[in-house]
C-alpha cells in the first residue's frame, strides 16, 4: 500500500489528537504530586483551632498548590511532632509552659519561631469577684496564693471533704507542672487538694458551674478566652505565670516546601481582645471553628490582609 503525503498528515492529526490528552493528564497528575499539605497542629483549646482555620483558608484559597490538614493533640505532643516533622505548624506555641522541649528543638534547628501570634496573654489561677468584693462577699482578705489555706473550708473538695480543691489545669497540659510549683511553694498540700481535669472543656465547665450558682471556685485558666471575657474572675497574686510567648512555629522543612506560607506566618498578628471577641461570638452563637474563622476573615478585614498580598486578599474574599 502506498503511503501518501495526504495520508502521512492524516495519521500524523490522529496521533496527534490521541497524544493531547495523554499530556493534558500527565500534567493533571504532576501538579497534582506537587501540591503540599500543611499540617496544623490542633491542640484542645478553641482559640487556636480558629486560628489554624483562618490560615488553612487563605493558603487553600489565596495560594497555588496548598492544602490545609489538622492533627489533634496537646501541647507537649504538637510541639514534639514539629520537632520530629510530623506536624508543620503550631499557631499558639505557649512554649513557655514547655519551656525545655522548646529550647531543645530550637537548639537543634528543627523548630524555627516565626514571632508572636499575639501579645504576652494572662494565665493564673482566678477566683470570682463576687467571692471577694462587695457585701456579701465569702472571703474578703483572700487576695493572694498564701490567704487560701485560711478560706480552704470553702473550696470543699467533692471526693475529699476534708480539703479544699485548686483547679490546677488540665492533664497533658504543659501548664499543669508550673501549677504544681505554686502549689507545693506555698505548702497547700495539708488543706487542699490539686485536681486535674480530663480536658479544657471540664476544666471551664467546673469554672462556669460553679459561678452561675454564686459558689467557690479556685483555678487555672487563662486568657484569650470565651469564658474570661464573660466572667468577672480576679487572678491572684502569687499565682502570675511568667507572661506567655504566644509565639507561631514552623518545622524547619516549611523554609523550603512552603516559603509563601511562611512569609504570611511570619505577620500573622492578632490581639488578645480580638480573640476574646470571636471567641465570645463562637460561644454565643454556637459556631464551628471553621464558621467562627469565617466570621474572622469577613468581619476583621482591616487586620488579616494586612498579612498577604493584595492578589491573595482578593483571592480569599471572592472564596468567602
Amino acid at each position: 500500500m502506498k503511503i501518501t503525503k495526504n495520508l502521512k498528515k492524516t495519521i500524523s492529526l490522529i496521533l496527534l489528537v490521541l497524544l493531547i490528552p495523554a499530556a493534558l493528564f500527565a500534567n493533571g497528575e504532576s501538579e497534582k504530586k506537587t501540591e503540599q499539605t500543611i499540617v496544623f497542629g490542633d491542640v484542645s483549646w478553641d482559640s487556636v483551632q480558629v486560628h489554624n482555620r483562618i490560615m488553612g483558608f487563605i493558603i487553600e484559597n489565596g495560594l497555588e498548590g496548598y492544602k490545609a490538614d489538622y492533627v489533634p493533640g496537646d501541647t507537649m505532643p504538637i510541639i514534639n511532632g514539629i520537632i520530629q516533622g510530623d506536624v508543620d505548624v503550631d499557631m499558639e506555641s505557649w512554649h513557655q509552659n514547655v519551656y525545655e522541649i522548646y529550647k531543645k528543638g530550637i537548639d537543634s534547628g528543627n523548630l524555627i519561631d516565626l514571632g508572636k501570634n499575639m501579645p504576652d496573654a494572662p494565665q493564673g489561677w482566678w477566683v470570682p469577684r463576687y467571692l471577694v468584693e462587695g457585701p456579701n462577699a465569702l472571703a474578703p482578705d483572700l487576695k493572694s496564693v498564701s490567704d487560701l489555706p485560711k478560706y480552704a473550708h470553702l473550696f470543699k473538695d467533692p471526693e475529699d471533704s476534708s480539703k479544699g480543691i485548686v483547679y490546677g489545669g488540665v492533664a497533658g497540659w504543659g501548664q499543669m507542672q508550673i501549677s504544681e510549683e505554686i502549689f507545693n511553694k506555698f505548702n497547700l498540700g495539708d488543706t487542699f487538694n490539686l485536681g486535674i481535669t480530663g480536658s479544657g472543656s471540664a476544666l471551664a465547665g467546673s469554672m462556669v458551674g460553679a459561678y452561675k450558682k454564686g459558689e467557690p471556685w479556685v483555678g487555672y485558666y487563662w486568657a484569650p478566652t470565651a469564658i474570661l471575657g464573660k466572667l468577672d474572675m480576679v487572678r491572684l497574686k502569687g499565682s502570675e505565670f511568667v507572661p506567655a510567648d504566644v509565639n507561631i512555629l514552623v518545622n524547619k522543612s516549611m523554609l523550603e516546601k512552603a516559603p509563601e506560607v511562611v512569609e504570611i506566618l511570619k505577620k500573622y498578628s492578632t490581639t488578645v481582645a480580638e480573640n476574646n471577641e470571636f471567641l465570645a461570638k463562637m460561644d454565643d452563637e454556637s459556631w464551628s471553628t471553621e464558621e467562627t474563622a469565617h466570621w474572622f476573615l469577613k468581619n476583621k478585614e482591616d487586620v488579616w490582609t494586612k498579612w498577604v498580598s493584595a492578589d491573595v486578599a482578593k483571592k480569599v474574599k471572592a472564596a468567602l
